[in-house]
C-alpha cells in the first residue's frame, strides 16, 4: 500500500491508485469519496482552508495535479517562498480530470464535468461542462437541458 494513501484518514472505499501517486502536504485535509481512480496524481492540500474534497466516482488520467496551496505573488524573494496561500478545491461526483491537467485552489469542478488533457483550471467549472486549455475555457455541455436564456441565445445565433 502507498504511504500517502494510508495517511489520508477521510476516505471511502474502492480507491485506486498507481505508483507515483503522492500527497505533497495536507493528508488530514483531504476528503475522498468512494470508487475513485487517482492513478499517479499529486495532491497538495493545506492546513485549514486548503481542503481538497473529491466525491464518489471521480477519475483522473495520468499526471493530474490538484494544488490547493500556492505562494503570494505580491511578495518577493524569501518572503514569497515562505508565504503559503491556501484555497479549497471541490471535485464533484463523476467528474473526469484528463491526463496532465492541473486544478488550482479556489476551484469547484461540477458534477460529471470533463477537464481536457493538459488543461489548467483556474475558475470553477459548472456541472456537465467540458472545459479545456490553458487557462481552461468552456467547450460545451453534455447531457444537460439548456436554460430558457441559453435556448433564446442559441435561437438568435441561428437566425443571424
Amino acid at each position: 500500500m502507498n504511504k500517502d494513501i494510508e495517511k489520508i484518514k477521510n476516505k471511502g472505499k474502492d480507491i485506486y491508485y498507481e505508483d507515483g501517486f503522492s500527497v505533497f502536504y495536507g493528508h488530514n485535509n483531504i476528503f475522498l469519496g468512494s470508487n475513485i481512480y487517482l492513478v499517479d496524481s499529486l495532491i497538495n492540500a493545506g492546513d485549514s482552508i486548503g481542503k481538497v474534497t473529491i466525491e464518489d466516482n471521480v477519475f483522473f488520467g495520468h499526471g493530474v495535479k490538484i494544488l490547493a496551496r500556492g505562494h503570494d505573488y505580491k511578495k518577493f524573494d524569501r518572503q514569497r517562498q515562505a508565504s503559503v496561500t491556501e484555497k479549497p478545491i471541490h471535485i464533484k461526483q463523476g467528474a473526469w480530470i484528463a491526463s496532465g491537467a492541473t486544478v488550482l485552489g479556489g476551484v469547484t469542478i461540477g458534477k460529471h464535468a470533463v477537464i481536457g488533457a493538459n488543461s489548467v483550471v483556474t475558475k470553477s467549472v459548472p456541472d456537465y461542462a467540458i472545459v479545456a486549455g490553458n487557462p481552461s475555457t468552456l467547450i460545451k455541455y453534455i447531457n444537460r437541458e439548456l436554460t430558457l436564456f441559453e435556448r433564446i441565445k442559441k435561437f438568435i445565433k441561428k437566425a443571424i
